[in-house]
């Protein structure tokens, strides 16, 4: 086996949380704070969500040691309930597959006492049945064994270590045995995504399955390695019993099991929320053991823990769901109910085929109608939807049928008629065409059709297009791919209010990134919001040239102070390119400083960060020196800043674009400053207007601390950075 790299399991920027999973038969189901979420993919390839919220926690949950008692229990009753929970789903909507008949007790019970109680009935007897397993197998059938060496070896220490040892390899070796079993391997990979998953979470990154398959599937909370902690905690409260004979030696192991449990699942919790020496050597053997009950996930699979991951993190007043749903969790129309339309339609068909040829040409021609609405319907063809008056006359044409569903559709015979049955269930049919009526309209909103419309609505803009469809995927949660893929689909109703909310922001001349919340920066995503300035692609030169003289000079450890850190895109850049990099950001605005503080988080350099309020240099502690000092200060003439675009002047915050007067009221405070607290031979390194390198050049030059100043010129061959170093 390979090497375990624990710097990928005990991560150090990652914040462990309370949430916990289990794998079950195709799926995943999740514990979060208030709700319990199960999410299966069924053979037909769709996604089935299940959630309920939690009843009120106990309060012994609250007591160390009383906790683990409880949590075993609970535990042992839940995971089994929720197992059978996820066969019965797969039982109920794959019967071809997973259905068995029912044994003649289950079959006597659910006729005399109901379905329920023989749920009930068998998950008692399933669970009874396990821990009576469990009981012989790894309790009393190892100390048995171990009892015929009494008769050569004395010492009780020993004897119960080689009890210990030989319980330990029998766990390992039946967890072994069933591994590559095609059933519990699905179950093993299930469980590899939940640990997956979990990681992804707990590092902050975006939840999807490509953030997550790089995670390891071994998680230090995992409940095998409580198992372990079991094993191993069982072996040494053991050896202090002694070696009383068998019977109260079975007796003791079974009667201190709820003490062992308690025990190791404090070791757990203390697992899962420290990284040291110590818990690391202690996880160890769980770690190993994992390595057997989880496997590499697929993306199908991740997408799957996701789903049922994101399902706990909602807010508590989200109502249950109980459907089949998309990768995002939005309820959708089954496979199973479009077959049965498809069906439907079949079926109609044939029974028109059935009557004689005149019947049926004259049935086909007066169903004609309903017939295109509905194959419309099946094919989500907006393009080509039927329109009111089609739609209308399909409803009259059913509000002609007679009580038993049928209509006179014989116009060659005068003075008789012929009936045809048209359709089987005419209450049924007619509430259909009706919500088709209500739903497929000519201003229906898929998502194809409301892009467009944004597309529309934002092509004055030059690049309106794109704009539109990144407001479509902030709105929805949509990639690219998920809104060419689903164009057809229906919209939300609170998907599409945003989206039309966030459209007409953009005509009003809100930035793009304030209205997605986010900027890419230096191939790093920074949140924004009005309280900070947006990160230009200029200022990347500023960064790079930054990290250059880093390298070029070969730092070690270099300490950089980020004045006007804005929302920390060149502080938390450098932070990240520069891993050993201490960097201080500094803002005289409190909200800026807390946007720059979630973008270090968010890009996992937060402890190599510290953040102090404050205007400029006051911020700094008088003896702190730095190897280098970078700053994108505010440097545009105060009479100049109404005469920007809609979006800059109205938008972004004046205080992070007005620079004086002249625009040069921060460089002369950087000039007069700044070399105060740099080090000899430290780097100052500045981002400038167009038009001010001589201005700038010439400050720094009558502050007399600073030499080998340069102008360095952006992709446009304008001036855009002034390099100096302190003498």
């Amino acid at each position: 086996m390979a090497k375990i790299d624990y710097n990928k399991i005990f991560i150090k920027g990652a914040c462990p949380t309370t949430i916990g999973g289990q794998a079950v038969m195709e799926g995943v189901m999740m514990q979060g704070p208030d709700r319990v979420a199960l999410a299966m993919r069924l053979p037909s390839g769709e996604l089935y969500l299940k959630t309920k919220l939690k009843k009120k926690q106990s309060k012994a949950l609250k007591i160390p040691f009383v906790r683990g008692i409880v949590s075993f229990v609970n535990a042992l009753v839940g995971g089994m309930g929720t197992l059978m929970e996820s066969a019965d789903i797969l039982e109920t909507y794959a019967p071809e597959e997973y259905s068995e008949e029912p044994g003649k007790v289950e079959a006597w019970i659910n006729k005399k006492f109901g379905e329920k109680a023989a749920w009930n009935f068998l998950m008692t007897t399933a669970l009874l049945f396990a821990v009576a397993v469990s009981l012989i197998f790894f309790i009393i059938l190892p100390t048995w064994v171990v009892n015929f060496l009494g008769k050569w070896v004395e010492s009780a220490v020993v004897l119960n270590l080689v009890e210990g040892i030989l319980r330990i390899l029998m766990f390992i070796g039946y967890v072994a045995a069933i591994r590559n079993m095609n059933d519990i391997k699905t179950l093993f990979q299930y469980h590899g995504a939940e640990h997956k998953s979990i990681h992804c979470y707990e590092n902050d990154r975006v939840l999807c399955p490509e953030n997550a398959e790089e995670f390891y599937t071994l998680h230090p909370r995992c409940g095998t390695s409580f198992l372990v902690f079991v094993l191993i905690v069982s072996l040494l409260l053991f050896s202090f019993l002694g070696w009383p004979n068998l019977v109260w030696r079975i007796l003791s192991r079974i009667l201190l099991i709820p003490v062992i449990a308690a025990i190791s699942f404090e070791l757990l919790r203390w697992a899962g929320r420290s990284n040291g020496l110590i818990v690391r050597i202690l996880s160890w053997p769980g770690l190993q053991l994992q390595r057997l009950t989880t496997a590499e996930p697929n993306r199908d699979q991740l997408e799957v823990a996701l789903l049922s991951l994101k399902a706990v993190l909602v807010d508590p007043g989200v109502p249950e769901i109980d459907s089949f749903v998309d990768k995002d969790g939005n309820p959708v129309r089954s496979m199973a109910e479009k077959k049965e339309i498809e069906i439907e339609m079949e079926q109609w068909a044939a029974e028109v085929e059935a009557h004689t040829e005149a019947n049926k040409k004259a049935a086909a021609e007066a169903i004609d109608d309903f017939t295109k609405i509905e194959e419309r319907t099946i094919f989500e063809d907006p393009a080509n939807g039927a329109s009111e008056e089609e739609i209308s006359s399909a409803i009259d044409f059913l509000d002609g049928l007679d009580s038993d569903g049928y209509t006179i559709v014989a116009p060659q015979e005068t003075d008789g008629r012929t009936l045809v049955r048209a359709i089987a269930d005419r209450e049924a049919m007619e509430a259909k065409a009706r919500t088709l009526a209500r739903r497929y309209t000519k201003d229906i909103k898929t998502y194809e059709n409301a892009l467009n419309w944004g597309r529309a609505a934002l092509s004055m803009l030059p690049n309106g297009k794109n704009e539109a469809r990144m407001i479509m995927s902030y709105a929805t949660g949509l990639g690219t791919t998920d809104l060419i893929t689903r164009s057809k689909e229906l919209m939300q109703d609170d998907d599409f209010e945003e989206f039309q909310k966030r459209i007409y922001l953009r005509i009003g001349g809100v930035p793009l990134q304030y209205i997605v919340g986010t900027q890419e920066f230096m191939g790093l995503i920074f949140r924004v919001n009005p309280s900070v300035l947006i990160p230009r692609l200029d200022t990347e030169i500023l960064a790079e040239k930054v990290i250059e003289e880093i390298d070029r000079k070969n730092m070690h450890k270099p300490e950089v102070l980020d004045l006007c850190t804005g929302s920390g895109a060149l502080g938390v850049s450098i932070a990240a390119k520069v891993p050993d990099a201490i960097v201080t950001m500094t803002d005289v605005s409190q909200e800026a400083l807390h946007t720059a503080m979630g973008n270090a988080g968010l890009n996992g350099v937060n402890r190599r960060c510290i953040f102090l309020l404050g205007d400029m240099f006051r911020a700094l502690p008088d003896d702190k020196h730095y190897d280098v000092i970078v700053c994108n200060p505010p440097y545009i003439p105060s009479d100049v800043v109404d005469t920007l675009e809609v979006e800059v002047k109205d938008h972004e915050p004046r205080m992070a674009l007005d620079g004086g007067k002249d625009g040069l009221d921060y460089y002369r405070v950087i000039a007069d400053k700044a070399s105060l607290y740099l080090k000899t031979g430290g780097i100052l390194a500045l981002e400038i207007g167009a038009d001010q390198a001589a201005d700038v050049k010439k400050l720094l030059n009558e502050a007399n601390t600073y030499e080998g100043i340069r102008v360095i010129r952006d992709l446009a061959q304008l001036d855009r950075v002034i390099i100096a170093t302190r003498k």
